[in-house]
């Protein structure tokens, strides 16, 4: 009598986020129905990453764009045909602000600019400008951001310039976060030139050079800067992950949640849910948030569970609110604004979706979308949703003359929302690596890692798939 093996398909991934997503695409799962399973815990795929379409508001529930600077991004979108779906953001954006002392100044992108603006004291700005004769500091220790910011440019411009923007992409303290494992371009650029100045000069004409020998015009920046191009999709950015998870049908399984893993020494691992379904696989893919692997993984590798919920994440909460546009009495001629710290505002900032972006709300009305919380103000998700408005009205009234309650209110409370890249980050990620190195199959993908945006995903998706088509 012979025993009947069991059937081992080629992996699971678990998670359907962006990250899950982009990796069924770059494995090319579209095509191999049977050979891999996607399971999502809940009832709804794209993560973070989703799209609301209510009386006449296009409201994103977590990140509104990325920029088009990444390759790989726009190789995606190509693929699978979303090109003219694409939507840049209105000029508009380009004007960008940071409130202080109770007023909206235009952030100064210029050395003129910088030396009018009234977000800094004339020694503030004189520090600013003393950056290219700072020493370097070229070894590759951690820093923190701020630290980082405050030894190029000063103090007073780290807390207005620098710790507003960490808030606002990571929605964490610029002064817990990791310098070369949030922003290693920076670091790259004061250990290869100097500093920052001597860095951009020296790229400016290296890419006046290239222009030159090719012929190409010059290029001007979009509203993110030299660097790219904030992007979306029209009406939302849930075009893009609600695409893939219609190319994918066939592989994926929602309100799945897994239970448990375990490895086999004869080479395959087995993946059971909870109400104990099982399949056995080749591969397995985390592509869902660190905490929850930690929760899967802790019967099966303690210390592997343990480096996963190493990674903090910082709690965010999104409201979005739609106003008449007599209402409010700015221009709202911008891409929105951010608050430093050191006003004691509990907003983080507020973003005019309307004025980036077409089609996000009604004829004759405006979307706002105020962020609130972050790693230093965690106790901000035990506001009710009256308590949140009543606080955006009270900061923001001020600001950009709030003069009635919305017509329309949307509130997303992400209790982990953010991955915090806090110092000692790399060393934290390389643990995770190395211990799970010992596992034949395992593979990481998210946002916890290299970066946390949607082209830091995508980037890292494409390099899983190739590494498990290399082994396969």
């Amino acid at each position: 009598m012979t025993t009947e093996q069991p059937n081992i398909i080629d992996g699971v991934i678990i998670g359907g986020g962006i990250s899950g997503l982009a990796l069924a695409h770059w494995l090319g799962l579209h095509d191999q129905p049977g050979s891999w399973e996607l399971w999502e815990a809940t009832d709804r795929l794209g993560g973070t990453t989703g799209t609301d379409r209510e009386c006449g508001y296009s409201v994103d529930r977590g990140p509104n764009g990325f920029l088009d600077r990444e390759p790989l991004t726009l190789q995606l979108v190509d693929e699978i045909g979303l090109r003219p779906e694409l939507e840049p953001a209105n000029d508009k954006s380009n004007n960008r602000f940071i409130a202080k002392n109770g007023v909206l100044h235009p952030v100064p992108f210029s050395p003129p600019a910088m030396l009018r603006t009234g977000l800094l004291d004339f020694g503030e700005k004189l520090r600013i400008f003393a950056e290219p004769f700072i020493k370097a500091r070229r070894d590759d220790s951690d820093e923190s951001v701020f630290d980082f910011a405050a030894r190029r440019i000063g103090k007073g411009a780290a807390e207005t310039f620098v710790e507003p923007m960490v808030s606002g992409v990571y929605g964490g303290v610029a002064r817990d976060l990791s310098l070369p494992a949030c922003f290693p371009i920076m670091r790259e650029m004061e250990v290869q030139y100097g500093g920052l100045v001597k860095a951009m000069v020296s790229k400016m004409r290296e890419k006046r050079r290239k222009q030159k020998a090719s012929g190409e015009k010059k290029r001007g920046g979009g509203p993110a800067g030299p660097g790219g191009h904030l992007t979306s999709f029209k009406t939302g950015l849930d075009v893009l992950t609600d695409r893939l998870a219609e190319q994918h049908q066939s592989i994926i399984h929602t309100n799945r949640a897994v239970a448990r893993v375990a490895y086999h020494t004869d080479g395959y691992w087995t993946v059971t849910d909870a109400t104990g379904r099982e399949v056995r696989a080749t591969n397995v893919i985390v592509a869902c948030p660190t905490f929850v692997a930690a929760q899967f993984l802790e019967s099966f590798d303690h210390e592997l569970a343990s480096a996963f919920a190493d990674i903090p994440y910082a709690p965010i909460i999104v409201v979005a609110t739609g106003h008449r546009r007599e209402d409010i009495k700015h221009s709202l001629d911008g891409f929105g604004f951010l608050i430093p710290r050191t006003e004691n505002i509990r907003t983080l900032g507020s973003i005019w979706t309307s004025s980036i972006f077409a089609e996000r709300a009604p004829e004759g009305h405006v979307q706002f979308r105020s962020m609130l919380g972050g790693a230093g103000d965690p106790s901000v998700m035990e506001l009710t949703d009256d308590q949140l408005w009543d606080s955006i009205r009270r900061e923001l009234g001020p600001l950009v003359g709030i003069t009635t309650d919305p017509v329309f209110t949307k509130i997303y409370r992400w209790e982990r929302g953010i991955p915090q890249f806090t110092v000692g980050h790399r060393e934290r990620r390389a643990r995770i690596e190395q211990l799970a190195a010992r596992y034949p199959g395992l593979h990481m993908v998210g946002n916890a890692y290299y970066g946390v945006g949607l082209n830091d995903c995508v980037k890292m998706a494409k390099r899983v798939a190739e590494n498990i088509k290399i082994q396969a």
